[in-house]
């Protein structure tokens, strides 16, 4: 998309009598958006407009190997050599220029000299227009997007992408923090960014009092002709574009909120800072056990970082129109409603955990933070609060993965038939009214729910509206002056056109059950693929399996495939709100990430003859089966097992007892047991098994020890 960039001047720091004014160059191609006000606490300001700009400059992808020695050696022989050069081309010129004397120069000199400047842009507009196409990477490093600011009536907010676009930052800021009158005129515009205004941040002192100004002045004189006034036009790639509206839609999906205290992200940040992981895992996990506090554990090293002085809160949020004006709408915390309030300890990892050193200035200021989790390998959002700021950092799931990988994120919830009439009067009526949650939409559009939250989706992706999660509100945010169409955004992802086309007739629904809570799983085929989904009582998908391999690489972290969109679209196709009714079975909650589908016929387990007894005295103790011990076990050890580079790396991760035990690799005279495991869990040993040439055994016993390492 080529976007129009026109700005009267740069952004800086002016001198004021008595003090100093914080200026930004708006867009002036863009309608008139302005802001003049004094800063309450401009330390506190500097801070978090500073952890946005590390957020703007971040880029965590890895680096190539520093050979910087080697080139520097390199460089010396390449100036030796050009100095060489340089001395006898000297004596060549001067013997030529003896030569030719006083002859006269040539005739067609400066039309030679015309035609080869011609030459030389031409070729270099061309290169310009080719990077554009064909690394959009680099393009985007070279051509960066400058921030977006909006200025509402209760909040005045800057929003970011990082160059990798793996992380958003947006800093909200109260117009309470403003003292004394103020100038503005609503509505969002960019504004000119440069690493110079950075370092005038740096100079914003709580002595001097300090003026936020989106300046005016481009809109209210002519600027034709003016010696600061300049014209961009730069090609905004579509990754950028989706970015926006992929980001909305991660945040609108259902989350788990869970409050983290100031000192354990100290204590987070301390540990990396003074540490640096040689293997993995590199995840942060998440343990959440209703009516406790949540513990945060830092792998590989497995330290635990309890959060004190919180509990989990395990009590559902009310959604709808009966929620009235500040309820969360579709975005609860919590377990789903109904469910049993003893429920087993959740586990949520999320990974890319170095870019949360964007925080670290921002934590002497912080009040509170609270952290906004989605799923394992998905988006997470950290929500700083500073008085009347506040600082939402965006992360996706991880650090090499952008917010458009993969099929759309939005798909998980039940969005699928937006109607865009309705679309576009819930972004006339935010326009309006600027803000809005969801229960005041849901009152003033009278639609239905699943109508609502469809059409909110589709103007979030549009880059209309953004969800507020600090706020707990809709707001109006054009993040371009036209609505992104899916001509600007280009196709669809394979994914979602390839369920869309099997949803048409290939899907085959072979069982369906209601679970406690309202939850329910459904078992399906999808053009000869088994699949299974495990819905909650907003039909979004909470977890999933599929035998296909997109699914095996990516699970849910880069959004279903296109089998698992096959089934939610033939569901929602079929208006099938409520579930079947079936009566709940205690033993069809899902465990770990796969619905329990209990094979009609055991599977045959085979385990270590020395580490039997041990596991059966587990099962005992837990009044469990030895199929979900098994099970449990394979849950908490086979990414930390799988992720290892060798045997002796896996052993180590189980102990001294697993080194002592099981260095043999292959086990003589395993014991078989004849259990109702998955099939999946028995396909994922042997994979394990053949990765590591060690037999099955082996590799269950490894899991064991591991996983009952990691819950001591």
């Amino acid at each position: 998309m080529s976007f129009d960039l026109r700005y009267l001047g740069k952004s800086g720091m002016k001198e004021l009598g008595g003090g100093a004014a914080l200026s930004f160059a708006p867009n002036l191609a863009r309608p008139r958006v302005f802001f003049d006000g004094e800063l309450a606490r401009p330390v506190r300001f500097r801070e978090a407009i500073s952890a946005l700009h590390d957020v703007v400059v971040g880029d965590l992808r890895r680096l190539p190997k520093d050979r910087s020695a080697h080139e520097a050696w390199k460089q010396q022989e390449a100036e030796r050599e050009a100095r060489l050069r340089r001395e006898i081309h000297g004596e060549a010129m001067k013997a030529e220029l003896a030569r030719l004397g006083n002859a006269p120069l040539p005739r067609n000199l400066e039309a030679d000299f015309r035609k080869m400047h011609k030459l030389y842009w031409g070729a270099r507009v061309r290169w310009a227009n080719e990077l554009a196409k064909s690394d959009p990477q680099l393009f985007r490093h070279l051509v960066p997007c400058d921030p977006v600011v909006t200025v509402a009536p209760d909040v005045v907010f800057f929003e970011c992408f990082s160059k990798d676009e793996s992380s958003y930052g947006c800093l909200s800021v109260d117009r309470d923090a403003f003292r004394g009158a103020q100038d503005a005129g609503l509505g969002t515009t960019n504004v000119d960014y440069s690493l110079a205004l950075y370092e005038h941040f740096q100079t914003l002192r709580s002595y001097r009092p300090t003026r936020l100004l989106v300046d005016p002045t481009g809109f209210e004189v002519a600027v034709e002709g003016r010696d600061d006034y300049r014209e961009e036009k730069i090609d905004l790639p579509p990754s950028w574009l989706r970015g926006f509206g992929q980001l909305q839609a991660a945040m609108c999906l259902p989350c788990r909120r869970v409050e983290v205290p100031v000192e354990a992200v100290y204590s987070l940040l301390a540990h990396l800072d003074r540490h640096r992981e040689r293997t993995g895992p590199r995840s942060l996990r998440f343990q959440l056990t209703p009516g406790k506090a949540p513990i945060l554990v830092l792998d590989p090293w497995g330290v635990s970082i309890p959060c004190r002085g919180v509990t989990c809160d395990d009590v559902p949020v009310a959604v709808g129109p009966a929620a009235g004006g500040g309820g969360l709408g579709p975005y609860r915390s919590g377990a789903p409603r109904g469910a049993p309030a003893a429920e087993a300890t959740e586990e949520i990892k999320v990974w890319g955990r170095r870019r949360l050193s964007v925080l670290a200035r921002l934590l002497p200021l912080a009040d509170r933070i609270e952290v906004r989790l989605l799923g394992s390998g998905l988006p997470s959002l950290w929500i700083v609060f500073m008085g009347e700021m506040r600082f939402t950092l965006a992360l996706s799931g991880w650090t090499a993965n952008d917010w458009t990988s993969g099929s759309h994120l939005d798909v998980m919830a039940d969005a699928f038939t937006p109607d865009a009439q309705l679309a576009d009067r819930v972004v006339r009526h935010l326009e309006m009214v600027r803000r809005a949650s969801y229960g005041e939409l849901a009152v003033s559009m009278g639609a239905p729910d699943g109508a609502l939250r469809s059409a909110l989706h589709l103007a979030a992706k549009q880059g209309q509206v953004v969800y507020d999660h600090a706020a707990e509100c809709y707001r109006c945010r054009p993040v371009m002056p036209v609505a992104l169409s899916d001509a600007l955004l280009g196709p669809e992802p394979p994914e979602l056109a390839e369920g869309r086309r099997i949803a048409r007739g290939g899907v085959e629904i072979a069982r369906e059950e209601t679970l406690s809570g309202g939850r329910r799983v459904v078992m399906a085929r999808a053009k000869a693929t088994s699949c299974e989904l495990l819905l909650d009582t907003d039909g979004a998908i909470k977890k999933a399996k599929c035998s296909c391999s997109y699914f095996y690489k990516n699970r849910l972290r880069a959004g279903p495939c296109r089998h698992l969109l096959a089934v939610k679209l033939h569901l929602s196709g079929r208006g099938d709100a409520a579930p079947s009714q079936q009566p709940p079975e205690a033993e069809a909650a899902p465990r770990g990430t796969r619905a329990a589908t209990a094979a009609p016929r055991g599977e045959a387990v085979p385990f270590p003859a020395e580490l039997l007894v041990e596991i059966e005295r587990a099962a005992a103790a837990q009044r469990v089966g030895l199929a979900e011990v098994v099970e449990a076990s394979w849950d908490l050890a086979f990414e930390r097992i799988q992720g290892c580079r060798s045997w002796v790396e896996a052993l180590a991760l189980g102990g001294p007892e697993a080194e002592r035990a099981l260095r043999a690799r292959e086990l003589r005279a395993p014991v078989i047991r004849t259990l109702p495991v998955h099939a999946d869990v028995l396909v994922e040993i042997r994979r394990v098994a053949d990765q590591f040439k060690a037999s099955p055994a082996a590799v269950v016993g490894l899991a064991w020890l591991v996983a009952r390492r990691s819950t001591k």
